[in-house]
């Protein structure tokens, strides 16, 4: 097993040095878009001291400062819109950077698991961090980040798109599906395979007279809804999306036209019209981010 690195440590004369190891195989740190949340895997030893439950808090501190710092690591690299991560966000930005690093040291400890080879003592500590408040409770990622004074990604279309309401009820568009006698409740922009970059602020556009225009963004969520609850949730395909209670019980789904170069997900012209129609008369769901995106 692969070191990392060892730390020495002289507090108490009879404790012996703990050390970072690889993580175990198979236990990868990643991040879990469709359950909101980052998850890192660290894992230590000490060395024996004859007192086996020193040992063992030894270890066990070993692997969570080791999972504390894979996971900043994997914070770092989350993008926040197309072109932007963490880490740049991090950089500009002092308050930002204390921040992150601090919730990122109060993650949630989820699993500790011990095992001894002889009298030495193997730790293995996985850490928790939310990108949203939905299902955790202190802070998260979201709430960390300056999100509702994130312009958006560099050549986000600055004119909203616009229309004018027709006079009837508008019947649904072939790429659309919904029941139109209801009110609708939550959208899900059905990807169905087409290759995306998962991003904290994505960016919905349309094509109008060849100009491209927005639909939906940042900018079109209340700023205390982006603290707490974020602008998108993320699942694997609709049928989980409807599952997400907080898109209401009828849900507009949109068959997506195409994903830009900028990773912008384009509509086609009726289906914005659509979207448009539907949250016009006080029912503006996409204001509270009731928008899910499915996508692998």
């Amino acid at each position: 097993m692969k070191m990392l690195k060892i730390i020495a440590l002289t507090i108490i004369p009879a404790m012996a040095a703990f050390t970072f190891l690889c993580p175990p195989a198979g236990a990868q740190s990643v991040v879990d878009w469709n359950q909101g949340v980052i998850i890192a895997v660290g894992q230590g030893t000490a060395e024996s001291s004859g007192n086996r439950g020193r040992d063992r808090l030894m270890a066990e501190r070993a692997a969570q400062v080791h999972a504390y710092r894979e996971l900043l690591e994997v914070t770092k690299g989350v993008h926040v819109d197309s072109s932007t991560t963490v880490e740049n966000m991090m950089v500009k930005e002092d308050i930002v950077k204390a921040r992150v690093e601090g919730i990122v040291k109060g993650a949630q400890v989820i699993k500790k698991k011990v095992e001894w080879e002889d009298k030495t003592p193997l730790a293995t500590v996985e850490v928790r961090l939310c990108l949203n408040n939905t299902n955790c409770t202190g802070a998260s990622l979201v709430s960390s980040l300056n999100l509702d004074q994130n312009p958006g990604p560099p050549n986000t279309p600055v004119k909203p798109f616009v229309f004018e309401p027709a006079g009837t009820a508008v019947p649904p568009a072939p790429k659309c599906s919904y029941d139109n006698q209801k009110k609708v409740t939550g959208v899900i922009f059905n990807l169905e395979g087409r290759p995306f970059e998962k991003v904290l602020l994505p960016v919905i556009v349309t094509k109008k007279e060849n100009e491209m225009m927005t639909v939906y963004s940042v900018k079109s969520v209340k700023p205390n809804v982006i603290r707490t609850y974020g602008v998108v949730r993320y699942a694997d395909n609709v049928d989980n999306g409807k599952k997400i209670e907080y898109l209401g019980d009828n849900v507009l789904v949109i068959s997506v036209d195409q994903v830009t170069k900028e990773n912008f997900i384009l509509l086609d012209k009726d289906a914005a019209r659509i979207l448009k129609d539907t949250t016009a008369h006080d029912n503006d769901y996409t204001s509270d981010a009731k928008v899910v995106i499915s996508a692998k």
